[in-house]
């Protein structure tokens, strides 16, 4: 018995004939006559009483047509349902955002979001980028924006842009004798210079360390602090200077702090989507990432964020 024999069952009650049913259900009467004998034996009951008139359903006929219009009924509201989804995404999405980019990203994704989006709901997290990463793999998020050119073991990366860090500091007094005729800040300045930096199992320390031993230049980490807002309020009391990008920045000017590109070498990050390998996406979490890549690339285009997009043009 399958669903097309229920809906033979209901045509026939329906219509009063098998000529016509069969024609409403685009079949031969040959095949819709075989499916109805198949029913009958199954259930081992005459479900149709035949006469040169047409058929008449029986009670037991009757008992099966009540429960095969709702067994019908509810296979079409499921279809329905599965089509609802498949054009318009649904579900909770879990993103994680790293601190340093949340004031510029969180507002223009929820917009998007919310007005292409509208059955999908986002629940961001701000956190530092090396917790985003773990907290992918606990399945604690859904979906990350993480920095890094290597994919931690389990995290599958899309790169998306990338970004030059800033030397920042309390004031213009400090930053001003460490730039360059250009206003930028060679990286050997950095030398015995006291920064404050997240702690060593963190991307943007564990970049700026590998920058420094391959320039031979020491980095003196007098504060180690993983919290991006506390870092600023170091910063902006004189505890020395930090590295961050631009985008982070902005925040930093209600601290009063300011800032200078790092070159000769550059320091610079790349800015990915992640997601866990060990867990399947959902259409509505492929959807937020496609939100996220378009606002990253339409962030950049405002040129006050150091950053060159790593997408494909689209």
């Amino acid at each position: 018995m399958d669903l097309k024999d229920l809906k033979c069952l209901i045509a026939i009650s329906e219509h009063g004939s098998l000529g016509r049913a069969a024609e409403a259900e685009n079949m031969s009467q040959p095949s819709l006559s075989v499916r109805i004998r198949a029913l009958e034996d199954h259930f081992g009951v005459a479900l149709f009483l035949r006469s040169n008139k047409g058929v008449t359903i029986t009670d037991e006929g009757r008992d099966l047509l009540r429960h095969a219009r709702i067994i019908v009924r509810q296979f079409e509201d499921a279809e329905a349902e599965m089509q609802f989804h498949r054009s318009n995404p649904v579900g909770l999405v879990r993103l994680g955002l790293p601190t340093s980019l949340t004031s510029r990203l969180a507002a223009p994704i929820l917009d998007k979001c919310m007005s292409q989006l509208p059955n999908v709901k986002v629940r961001i997290v701000e956190s530092m980028s090396g917790y985003i990463v773990q907290w992918l793999k606990d399945d604690v998020l859904d979906l990350g924006v993480t920095f890094g050119t290597n994919a931690p073991a389990g995290i599958d990366i899309t790169h998306v842009a990338r970004e030059d860090l800033l030397l920042v500091a309390q004031s213009e007094a400090i930053l001003a004798p460490l730039c360059d005729a250009e206003g930028n800040v060679p990286f050997p300045a950095l030398h015995e210079l006291g920064v404050v930096l997240p702690g060593p199992e963190h991307g943007l320390r564990a970049l700026i360390e590998t920058l420094a031993r391959q320039q031979g230049v020491r980095i003196n980490a007098v504060v180690e602090i993983d919290a991006f807002g506390e870092i600023m309020r170091l910063v902006s009391h004189g505890y020395g200077v930090t590295v961050m990008s631009s985008a982070a920045l902005r925040d930093g000017a209600a601290f009063g702090l300011v800032g200078a590109r790092v070159v000769r070498p550059t320091i610079s990050r790349v800015v990915n989507t992640a997601v866990s390998t060990a867990h399947k996406r959902s259409r509505a979490c492929r959807e937020v990432t496609r939100m996220i890549h378009d606002v990253i690339d339409e962030e950049i285009t405002k040129r006050d964020w150091l950053a060159k997009s790593l997408l494909p043009s689209r």
